[in-house]
């Protein structure tokens, strides 16, 4: 056996007091990179769960809100649709209202100019009305008596 120097003795003792540290902040390392690293994957795998839930409550509110967005299409359709009837509605019609001056006599009606204008006129130019003559009973009676007795022998033959 050798005999050591003594200088090199404590330098060796030194060395392996700072490998057998260094072994402990290993050891120590080691258990803390372990912890974390179970710590990381729990809270990776909680992220990962959270986000899937999220995901689903959002394509859940997706769905709703496309729901949403078809029904009110299909509303407003349905909207345009009615607006567009009732102006076509409204095209054809025309109202008379309010008081309408009448002859007693000759039944011409007095127009917002203060013209005396036949009936037939003055509702075809307010109105969509059309015409037609024809001549009542009690007129054919009053104005056209011989025309109005053969009629009556006709209805009583049928």
């Amino acid at each position: 056996m050798s005999t050591r120097d003594p200088k090199l003795s404590q330098r060796i003792d030194e060395l392996e007091t700072q490998v057998r540290h260094l072994g402990n902040e290993l050891r120590l390392t080691r258990q803390e990179y372990e912890e974390a690293t179970s710590r990381y994957l729990d809270i990776y795998c909680n992220l990962e769960k959270k986000v899937s839930e999220r995901t689903r409550e959002l394509d859940a509110a997706n769905r709703r809100l496309l729901d949403e967005i078809e029904d009110r299409k299909r509303t407003e359709a349905e909207k345009v649709q009615l607006i567009d009837q009732l102006q076509k509605a409204m095209q054809e019609v025309k109202v008379l209202s309010g008081f309408l001056p009448i002859c007693a006599s000759c039944k011409k009606i007095r127009d917002d100019t203060g013209y005396w204008r036949q009936i037939e006129e003055y509702i075809s130019t307010h109105s969509n009305a059309l015409f037609s003559h024809g001549i009542c009973p009690e007129c054919t009676k009053k104005l056209y008596p011989e025309f109005h007795e053969e009629m009556q022998r006709r209805g009583k033959k049928k």
